[in-house]
C-alpha cells in the first residue's frame, strides 16, 4: 500500500498515512454536522505523531512495509 512512500521509511510512512486520514476523518465528521472541536492543523500533528508511533512499534517488530 503506497510504495512510493517506502523510500521514507516505515516511521515516517505511517507518519504521513496517520496525518492524511485524521484530517480526512475530521472534514468527514466536519461535513456530516458533529461538532468537530479540533482544528485541522492540531488534528495533523496529532496524526503524524499517532501515525510514527505505530510505525515505529511496527519496525522494532521486524515489519518491512
Amino acid at each position: 500500500m503506497l510504495d512510493f512512500l517506502n523510500p521514507l521509511g516505515l516511521v515516517a510512512k505511517y507518519a504521513i498515512i496517520g496525518a492524511i486520514s485524521v484530517l480526512i476523518g475530521n472534514f468527514i465528521a466536519s461535513q456530516l454536522g458533529m461538532n468537530v472541536a479540533m482544528n485541522y492543523p492540531v488534528a495533523a500533528i496529532s496524526g503524524a505523531v499517532g501515525g510514527a508511533i505505530g510505525g515505529w512499534m511496527r519496525q522494532r517488530k521486524g515489519k518491512t512495509n
